[in-house]
């Protein structure tokens, strides 16, 4: 509005004293807000647009009858908008949360608002003053804590989300929805939120829709993750693609490869770590029908054989072909039901009574590929000639174990087809069995088996294991526990209690055998806090090394106050110069070439730019000792073609001079002025500064909040190079036009060695509410430079009575450590760290703390895409047969099942024993990607000789022809004292080993 209608506009004095009323009403109000704050038990606060209330203040004089003035123009006579019309979003929401009219989440916020900039928080006294008088759009927050901690969680976590039930699957199915994509739908939530109270919310809000939605436990959520730029689209992409095949009368399920957000995996919304690219899928009950995703982490529904309810279905019977609700349910069909069943191997006493006789197979019997599973077969057969746990089984003692309460097992059907199938192995008279019972149990329980799709050996053998493990769980209620801090606490305490607290939960022939410990670090690259913890392990998992590829270590800096700890392969056959080496490391990182710039650090000389022409080679080599640093010049400081380099560092005046901020170096034109020098330099530094556009450097900053000062040379037989003081104590940068060539000429002239160094002397904080000391400290943790040390030497296992050198091969001892260098996290799996309190990249390393009995690796061949091999490494992997020696691998050389003998004082750390392992088993893969075909090589316990065997076929083999760059799965046995080594032990019967172990 003109100031000419401003003044036509007339204020009544009625009119007047209200708006005047409002004031003062207004001041009242905000003098006692914060004690009302703290001390109210309200946790229900307002958000109010600043820039209204800047607008309301001008339209009532706040200002001008605060200070007793009189009002101004604007007084009266301005139109009031809504408020908060300009901080609202409209968004497309998945649903409305309960209470609909009312929730406070309901509403949205437009993102990246700060507060006292966009808007202030205020109290319901204060939002109902001023909506007697104004229209509104209220949106509302709640806070966390009481009295001075309190907070009001304003911006909420924004996340992509949609709804699923079955109807939704079948309109999907039926090829009757409306859309081609699901619509970018959003819903928002308190960060701080528990995970469990979240879905209580959500158990409410699903009396608000229309439908047959079950009462109780019909609330599940589940993340989904593409790589695709719409992740909407790739989810109805991915489910149309397995329901396009349903009949309008099939369950509307399907198959979902994301995870399980639960509250009895996460404590709190943080927790989950949605980030932009997740959908997050809220998925209903129906009544009658069965949930809508089949995912391993949960049980599967469907139709009972009896009574035809959707439930899940714990009770199958014996033949595998139907499945029943409960035990009454499986007794009144089973009579009618019985008839059908398969007799052999289906009856438990039957199983029972079998034993050795003449004419067992002992183990030599092949497996029927039944469509695709050979992955199946050669994985058994692995698991069959670990020999202590299948003595367990042979000796009957599973029977005993059966944990029927556990919800995550199988009530024992897995277990007993298990055994039922390695008694045929190794006690029945068939040179060839068919699984056909133990491959339906493996479908049922784990859907991904199911059908006739080639799948992973590695993934069945671990699947299995764990199957095992928990129907025979000795721990029939699992307690809560709590994983506390290492708090200073020796490798050894720490590990100790975290392998207690996993028996708590988890006690098995599997945990007695097969489960080892991880020392699993993680450090944040920015200010360098470790996380360390001990985690369970069954297998572990092997990276396989190039053998021309190392790594070189860096610093980068993508901005002048901004670096992270690099770690990338470097190939040492190709000796390059820097300029072509800025080719390979432009394309890494993302960065043009031309813009990069490398120097060597250290934290006491100054730093050693580097030219072009050096090598690479020697360069990484120089650097081993101190800090390699890239930076990315900005494209003016890489046009510069006269480049001078000023090397500064920062510090502060307190006591002394206190350092350090961050040092590096300017890059600037040898013609500018020192003047130049002095604007230059601001302009890196005014982003500390608010309103800095609005600052005149020699009036409002010039030695004020810093100085600039030489970085003296002067001693008691030299002057100062710069102010020729023989006393000088860093002399000043002075504010004048003279060149910077000029200035270094003249210092050369006086002293050669001198280097042109500069202090950015601090002398006032730029932030009215923070110290210099704490900025300086901040940054310290940011950019401290690293000494990196030189890599340990490799030293290979010797390949005890093997030879077999292929070009281009690694080792086992390679592939170990290899395994054990740290790597950086990727963008999609960072790391919250409490310390800097955000998700970061962090570097992390895994050890092997502690190896189990049965020491099981998978070398890592394939890069899995959406189930199908993407990839796969066929580097010839050199291991050892007899004596593979651990030691060196392992943190602690006693095995996990041996912590009650240990103490602090005398444990596996401080009295390392020689760790030695033997060959029993491999599952090989040959051929290329998404398919091949696999076989497995084992060593039988009895005859001592290897064996082939590829499905239904069992051949002899050479120890020779084990070793192949086919091998994926390695499965190896400790040697102690009572076994020796397998070569050595006298054959014994399956007879005797019953004896001995029943005993």
């Amino acid at each position: 509005m003109s100031d000419e209608k401003l003044d036509c506009i007339k204020v009544s004095q009625q009119v007047a004293d209200k708006l005047k009323q409002q004031a003062l009403d207004f001041k009242k109000n905000m003098d006692s807000f914060q004690k009302r704050f703290q001390s109210d038990q309200n946790n229900e606060y307002y958000i109010m647009c600043l820039k209204w209330l800047n607008k309301w203040k001008e339209y009532v004089s706040y200002e001008e009858l605060l200070a007793n003035k009189n009002p101004s123009k604007y007084f009266g006579k301005l139109n009031m908008e809504h408020i908060n019309i300009n901080l609202e979003d409209k968004v497309q929401k998945c649903f409305k949360y309960f209470p609909v009219k009312d929730h406070p989440w309901n509403t949205f916020m437009k993102e990246n608002l700060q507060e006292n900039i966009d808007y202030i928080i205020v109290d319901k006294e204060i939002w109902q003053f001023f909506t007697t008088y104004y229209h509104h759009t209220p949106i509302i927050r709640w806070s966390n804590g009481q009295g001075t901690e309190k907070t009001v969680a304003v911006n909420l976590l924004k996340f992509k989300s949609t709804l699923l039930y079955p109807t939704v699957i079948k309109q999907i199915a039926m090829d009757t929805f409306q859309k081609q994509s699901f619509d970018h739908e959003y819903l928002q939530v308190d960060r701080s939120m528990k995970l469990k109270d979240y879905y209580n919310l959500l158990q409410k809000t699903i009396t608000t829709f229309t439908g047959n939605f079950a009462k109780d436990n019909n609330i599940r959520i589940w993340r989904y993750q593409s790589d695709q730029k719409d992740v909407f689209k790739a989810f109805f992409t991915d489910i149309q693609k397995q329901v396009g095949v349903l009949e309008n009368n099939d369950e509307m399920s399907f198959d979902f490869q994301g995870d399980y957000v639960h509250y009895s995996i996460y404590e709190t919304i943080e927790d989950v770590g949605i980030l932009d690219n997740h959908l997050i899928i809220i998925e209903f009950k129906d009544e009658y029908k069965p949930w809508c995703i089949r995912n391993k982490a949960v049980q599967i529904e469907g139709k009972c054989e009896n009574c035809q309810v959707v439930k899940v279905l714990n009770h199958p019977c014996v033949c595998r072909k139907v499945t029943y609700c409960s035990q009454e349910c499986k007794s009144k069909d089973y009579n009618f039901h019985s008839m059908r069943c398969e007799k052999f191997g289906s009856d438990d006493d039957t199983i029972r009574s079998l034993s050795q006789q003449p004419n067992s197979v002992a183990g030599l019997a092949g497996l029927s590929n039944l469509g695709n599973t050979c992955f199946m077969n050669s994985g058994t057969q692995c698991i069959s000639n670990t020999m202590p746990l299948t003595e367990y089984f042979l000796s009957n003692q599973y029977f005993d174990e059966i944990n029927m309460d556990n919800p995550i097992g199988t009530k024992g059907q897995l277990v007993k087809r298990v055994g039922s199938l390695l008694k045929k192995l190794w006690y029945g008279e068939k040179s060839v069995v068919t699984p056909t019972n133990y491959k339906k149990a493996v479908g049922q329980f784990q859907p991904m088996f199911k059908g006739y799709h080639q799948h992973d050996s590695s993934e069945l053998i671990t699947f299995v294991l764990d199957g095992i493990h928990e129907d025979l769980n000795r721990v029939k209620k699992k307690p809560y526990v709590e994983t506390k801090d290492s708090d200073g606490r020796t490798d050894f305490v720490v590990a100790k209690e975290s392998w207690i607290n996993h028996l708590a939960r988890n006690q098995s022939i599997i945990v007695d055998l097969m489960y080892g410990q991880y020392k699993s670090t993680l450090k944040c690259p920015k200010c360098e806090r470790l996380s360390i913890t001990f985690d369970p392990y069954l297998m572990v998992q092997l990276g396989i090394p190039s053998q021309k590829k190392r790594t070189i270590s860096f610093k980068f800096f993508d901005s002048f106050f901004n670096s992270t700890s690099k770690i990338i392969p470097f190939d040492k056959n190709k000796n390059i110069s820097l300029k072509e080496y800025y080719q390979v490391l432009g394309q890494e990182l993302n960065v043009k070439p031309q813009n990069l710039f490398a120097y060597i650090a250290n934290q006491y000389t100054s730093y050693e730019l580097l030219k072009e022409n050096q090598s690479i080679i020697a360069i990484r080599k120089s650097a081993k000792r101190s800090q390699l640093c890239f930076r990315v010049l900005s494209d003016g400081e890489a046009q510069i073609q006269n480049k001078f380099f000023v090397q500064f560092s920062n510090k502060y005046q307190e006591f002394q001079k206190m350092q350090y901020f961050q040092n590096g170096f300017f890059i600037f034109d040898g013609s500018i002025t020192r003047k130049q020098l002095h604007l230059n330099i601001f302009q890196y530094l005014n982003q500390f500064f608010k309103d800095y556009q609005n600052l005149v450097y020699e009036k409002d900053i010039l030695n004020k909040y810093y100085n600039l000062l030489y970085k003296s040379n002067s001693n008691f037989w030299n002057p100062c190079s710069y102010c020729q003081s023989k006393n000088c104590n860093d002399c000043e940068v002075k504010f004048d036009d003279e060149t910077l060539e000029e200035t270094k000429n003249k210092v050369a002239t006086s002293d050669s060695q001198s280097n042109f160094e500069i202090i950015i002397l601090w002398k006032d904080s730029p932030f009215k509410s923070v110290k210099l000391s704490d900025i300086f400290n901040h940054y310290h943790k940011l950019n401290k430079i690293e000494i990196e040390e030189s890599a340990q030497s490799r030293s290979p296992f010797q390949n005890h009575g093997h030879s077999n050198q292929h070009s281009g091969s690694v080792t086992l001892a390679d592939c170990l450590q290899f395994s054990q260098q740290p790597e950086q996290l990727n963008s999609e799996n960072t790391w919250y760290c409490k310390v800097c309190q955000e998700h970061v990249q962090a570097f992390k390393s895994m050890q092997i703390y502690k190896a189990p009995q049965i020491l099981i690796f998978t070398l890592k061949r394939f890069k899995a895409s959406n189930r199908m091999f993407k990839a796969k490494l066929e580097t010839f992997v050199d291991f050892p047969i007899n004596g593979l020696d651990m030691t060196d691998y392992l943190i602690n050389s006693k095995t996990p099942q041996e912590y009650e003998n240990e103490t602090e004082d005398d444990n596996g750390e401080n009295n390392k024993q020689r760790v030695l392992y033997d060959l029993y088993a491999v599952s090989n893969h040959y051929g290329g990607l998404g398919g091949g075909h696999y076989t497995a090589f084992a060593k039988n316990k009895f005859t001592k000789k290897w064996y082939n065997f590829d499905d239904s076929h069992v051949s002899e083999a050479s120890e020779s022809q084990v070793i192949t760059k086919a091998a994926y799965v390695l499965c190896y046995q400790l040697r102690t004292d009572e076994s020796m080594n397998m070569q050595g032990q006298q054959t014994q019967t399956i007879q005797q080993i019953n004896e001995q172990y029943n005993k």
